[in-house]
């Protein structure tokens, strides 16, 4: 599903525009992209959890092992 299949699904079963469905699922993800670059925890009941997680630095990926300087890499 995308953006455009979920403004349709929305328009439908509210009897909204698709303006004002697309209004509402933008102001949606906006508000919960603007909680967790506040460091906020967004819980949606029935849909998930979000949170940001503490920076690690950088990952080598065949090792999967962490760098913590950056010019300690391999």
């Amino acid at each position: 599903m995308n953006k455009a299949d979920l403004v349709d699904r929305i328009a439908g079963a509210c009897s909204i525009s698709k303006a004002q469905a697309t209004t509402a699922i933008d102001t949606t993800v906006d508000s919960v992209t603007t909680a967790l670059r506040k460091g906020d925890r967004v819980a949606l009941i029935g849909f998930g959890t979000f949170f940001r997680l503490a920076a690690q630095g950088p990952q080598w990926p065949k090792s999967a092992d962490r760098c913590h300087h950056q010019n300690s890499c391999p």
